[in-house]
């Protein structure tokens, strides 16, 4: 059973990196498609209305960012006590989960305007992805077992004697 939990804790790790990458795709898609528009609409005075300026690309990095990737982030926090990981794991996929609320916060700033402070947004998630990685490759367990390093003279390796 905890084989199994410890399986389903590196595959719900490994979706929550992909929660992560495609934060960053939307939210740079989002800003080159802000961009364009701006470019396009530069010499148009017209008033656009709030439904065309809801881009699709801000929706659904917004969309992940409040709705998916703490849903992941519980279920990891869930995971590591069902698969009896170390406590320093759960404490870690807790603080992922309290630097996901820093992140919404920050987020909140920035739609305040202040813009100063609202910038750190990206670097917190910069440390989310880092935690998400360390944890992640820490307790992955799909890994190959390789057979022990043969040494040249036909032992196997540290731990056995040469007489």
């Amino acid at each position: 059973m905890t084989r199994n939990l410890r399986k389903m804790y590196s595959v719900v790790g490994a979706l929550l990196l992909l929660e992560f990458l495609a934060q960053f795709y939307t939210i740079a898609s989002s800003g080159f498609t802000s961009v364009a528009n701006d470019i396009a609409n530069s010499g148009n005075s017209s008033a656009a209305s709030a439904v065309d300026e809801i881009d699709l690309f801000s929706a659904a990095h917004a969309v992940n960012g409040v709705f998916f990737v703490p849903i992941t982030i519980l279920a990891l926090i869930i995971l590591s006590f069902g698969a009896r990981y170390p406590r320093k794991t759960t404490v870690m996929a807790a603080l992922l989960l309290l630097l996901w609320v820093v992140q919404f916060a920050l987020a909140f700033v920035g739609f305040l305007g202040v813009a100063a402070l609202a910038g750190l947004h990206g670097i917190n998630a910069l440390v989310m992805v880092g935690l998400g990685i360390y944890l992640v490759r820490s307790n992955w367990v799909f890994r190959s077992q390789a057979p022990a390093p043969t040494l040249s003279n036909g032992l196997s390796g540290p731990g056995e004697s040469l007489g």
